[in-house]
C-alpha cells in the first residue's frame, strides 16, 4: 500500500511539472543536466529576444508561438539551433556545457528522444522545479545583452554565408509528460 501511494505521490507531482502548450502554443523545455562549468552562466535566446539566464543544472520551460524559431545560447561562444514548431506540441533543447582549457562553452542540442540520453533529463525534471525569469528580469537582460544580441545575430549570418551545418528542432522531434518522467529500476 505504501508504494502505491508513494507512485500516486510521484505521479501526481510529475504531472503538474510537466507543462503541456496551449492549442494555439508551443512549448521547449531547456535542460541542463550536467553540473559541468556550474559557475558559468548560460545566456539564452529566442533570435533577438532574451528569454533566459542561469548557471549550474536546472531547466526552464518557455512558451511560444509555433512556427520557425533561432534559439541561441551564448557563453564564452554561441550555439544556436533552427526550429520549425507546430502548434500544441512540446519540445526539448539539452544544453550541454563544455570546457576546454579556461573557457566554457556551451552547446544546444535539439533532442530527438529515440536517440538521446534521457535519465539525466529526467532527474533534472523529476527533482527541481523549473527557473522561472519575471518580464523585469527579462528586460534587464535584453538590456544587458543589448550588444551581444547584435554580434551573436551577425555571427549567425556569417555562419549562413559560409554554410555552416546549425543544428535542427525539426516538428517531429516533440516529448510527452512520460518522456521527461524518471523511475527507479526495481531490484527484484
Amino acid at each position: 500500500m505504501k508504494k502505491i501511494s508513494l507512485l500516486f505521490a510521484f505521479f501526481i507531482q510529475t504531472t503538474l511539472l510537466f507543462s503541456q502548450a496551449s492549442p494555439e502554443k508551443s512549448i521547449v523545455y531547456f535542460t541542463r543536466a550536467n553540473s559541468l562549468g556550474a559557475l558559468i552562466n548560460f545566456t539564452y535566446f529566442d533570435g533577438d529576444k532574451a528569454i533566459g539566464k542561469f548557471n549550474g543544472m536546472g531547466y526552464f520551460i518557455y512558451e511560444c508561438e509555433p512556427g520557425e524559431h533561432l534559439f541561441w545560447a551564448r557563453s564564452e561562444n554561441k550555439s544556436f539551433v533552427q526550429a520549425e514548431l507546430e502548434p500544441g506540441k512540446t519540445y526539448l533543447i539539452d544544453v550541454q556545457p563544455r570546457m576546454g582549457g579556461l573557457k566554457a562553452s556551451v552547446k544546444l542540442v535539439p533532442v530527438d528522444i529515440s536517440e538521446h540520453k534521457m535519465k539525466p533529463i529526467q532527474r533534472l525534471v523529476t527533482k527541481r522545479e523549473p527557473i522561472e525569469f519575471s518580464e523585469e528580469e527579462l528586460a534587464k537582460i535584453q538590456q544587458d545583452m543589448a550588444e551581444v544580441i547584435g554580434r551573436g545575430m551577425e555571427n549567425y549570418d556569417k555562419m549562413l554565408e559560409k554554410e555552416k551545418d546549425i543544428e535542427q528542432l525539426t516538428p517531429e522531434m516533440t516529448i510527452t509528460e512520460a518522456d521527461l518522467v524518471f523511475e527507479k529500476k526495481d531490484k527484484n
